[in-house]
């Protein structure tokens, strides 16, 4: 491997807990809870060495990022490609709303790339969108330590990725919990021989919770 390379830390932060009942929140713009932004606040507070902050456009994630790189003087890029999936006519009810539909949504959980949600996003659309959403992220971040406040689906879909896992599988999304307010790190080296990434940790639980 050559030995002129950059690096680059890209945490990326999952929302805190929303003001509203459990339910389907995918593109629904739900506000942040106040514990949600405490749990947001405590875990950043340990980490202050940013040099911008990157936010999926949904107000549970954006008014954070808005509120921290203004208080740290750090640039805010806001990009569509970071919001959560688009769960269609199921988006924004409640689970007890969706109690008519719940043999549609087992379906979708038991096989997620085989269901799409109605008017909704499907998986494989989602994966690629993600995809895309990270590889420009890989550009934007190189020689940073970068901030980027989005949602767990996405962070789940970044992680299959680089592990090389199975995304249409269902045991992967249930089995892999990323907490509210968590953090997520990956270290990346460029090198002129290629890129790499290396998952430092997985949903480090913010303090709050």
């Amino acid at each position: 491997m050559n030995s002129s390379y950059q690096s680059a830390i890209i945490d990326l932060l999952r929302h805190g807990t929303i003001a509203g009942d459990p339910g389907l929140y995918g593109h629904t713009d739900i506000a942040l809870s106040e514990s949600g932004w405490r749990q947001m606040q405590q875990s950043v507070s340990i980490d202050l060495q940013y040099q911008q902050v990157l936010s999926s456009p949904l107000q549970r994630c954006h008014r954070f990022a808005k509120d921290y790189s203004r208080r740290h003087a750090l640039q805010l890029t806001t990009d569509p490609m970071l919001q959560e999936m688009n769960f269609g006519t199921w988006d924004g009810h409640t689970f007890d709303q969706l109690q008519p539909r719940w043999p549609e949504l087992e379906k979708f959980w038991e096989t997620p790339a085989e269901v799409t949600p109605p008017e909704g996003e499907s998986l494989l659309g989602f994966k690629n969108r993600v995809e895309q959403a990270w590889q420009t992220l890989l550009q934007q971040c190189r020689g940073t330590q970068t901030l980027v406040v989005t949602h767990a689906g996405v962070i789940r879909m970044i992680l299959a990725q680089l592990l090389s896992v199975d995304w249409q599988s269902a045991d992967y999304y249930q089995r892999l919990r990323i907490d509210y307010g968590s953090i997520t790190r990956i270290q990346i080296l460029y090198t002129e021989d290629g890129i790499y990434p290396q998952i430092r940790f997985i949903g480090r639980p913010s303090p709050a919770i």
